[in-house]
């Protein structure tokens, strides 16, 4: 754990112990911060000032906008949604600098996701019932989605292409498709 984390955990909690996630916008101006200890919070700050801090249910991944315009955050659903119609899905959240937040269901559980280098577009990856990248513009409208019969884990944004692998974990994972914006492509 570094001290930069220890530093945004303090911050955030009021007090220091196990650290946590942090990203941070590319001018460094703004952190969005995961802590260790409350999995499913996150913050923004700026100046050494929290924006704001949300609690997700069941909070699976986040990806931060490099000009720290926005973040996405998937998440499984809670346990007396999945009781209502079916059995598997998520959110994806759109959260602004400002704390508001844009709700999008989804049917299936998200996996991973990323946001593109000039930040107008980003994706998720799924999983059960269907594997399969979701998408989207920053405002939230699907242009896309794509379905497939392997498994599909973690997924990064180009500008201009969508590379999907077989795994999340950046160290152990493999390339297992690349698409174009408009999601076409082959293995």
């Amino acid at each position: 754990m570094n001290e930069k984390s220890k530093y945004f955990e303090k911050l955030v909690l009021g007090e220091s112990s196990f650290g946590g996630e942090y990203l941070e916008s590319k001018n460094k101006e703004y952190v969005l911060f995961n802590p260790n200890v409350s999995r499913n919070t996150l913050a923004l700050i700026k100046d050494n000032n929290v924006l704001w801090k949300k609690d997700f249910s069941n909070l699976v991944g986040f990806a931060f906008a490099s000009d720290g315009s926005y973040c996405v955050v998937i998440s499984q659903l809670k346990e007396n949604e999945m009781l209502k119609s079916y059995k598997s899905g998520g959110h994806i959240y759109l959260v602004s600098r400002e704390g508001n937040i844009k709700d999008i269901k989804i049917p299936c559980d998200g996996l991973s996701c990323a946001i593109s280098l000039d930040n107008k577009n980003f994706g998720i990856t799924t999983m059960g019932p269907e594997w399969g990248v979701y998408y989207f513009e920053d405002s939230g409208k699907m242009l896309w989605k794509k379905i497939f019969d392997k498994k599909i884990g973690g997924i990064e944004l180009s500008n201009e292409k969508i590379i999907l692998y077989d795994k999340i974990h950046k160290k152990t994972r493999k390339k297992v498709l690349e698409l174009n914006k408009l999601g076409y492509g082959k293995d």
